[in-house]
């Protein structure tokens, strides 16, 4: 079960969000697998909770460039994203993370891989912090 997988959860917690070079430690698709698990696995408070506190630390810019990346990745099913809310963000996220699978991985791990609607480094970088984030509060449980 993911709650219980303490050594993933003290990998993601250990990263450091600014480290977005590819150098092995933690790639934006890994993480994207990681966030996916959590938001299948949390209850839907949790998840509200978690993502809309990340989000509302955001800067306007990048929420901005989040949710218009969510809207134009061909791979979820998304349409519309309010990004000045940040509630409505995490919403868009958790329907992304949850969507089917296309070609054995999920539509959030598709938008974040080499080519993918999310592959703007400074996005990348924001669901690095997400995953780490969320790998300090499974392991304070």
């Amino acid at each position: 079960m993911f709650f219980d997988q303490t050594e993933r959860h003290q990998q993601m917690a250990n990263i450091d969000p600014r480290d977005v070079n590819g150098d092995g430690v933690v790639s934006p698709q890994e993480a994207a697998a990681y966030v996916r698990d959590y938001l299948q696995s949390a209850s839907p408070q949790e998840r509200q909770q978690v993502l809309g506190d990340y989000f509302g630390q955001m800067p306007q810019d990048q929420r901005q460039q989040m949710g218009d990346a969510i809207v134009n990745s061909p791979a979820n099913p998304v349409q519309s994203v309010r990004h000045d809310d940040p509630n409505d963000l995490a919403n868009a996220y958790t329907q992304v993370a949850q969507a089917p699978m296309q070609d054995g991985r999920s539509p959030l791990e598709a938008a974040f891989a080499p080519g993918g609607a999310l592959g703007n480094p400074m996005v990348k970088a924001g669901l690095v912090g997400l995953a780490a984030m969320i790998g300090s509060k499974m392991l304070r449980r």
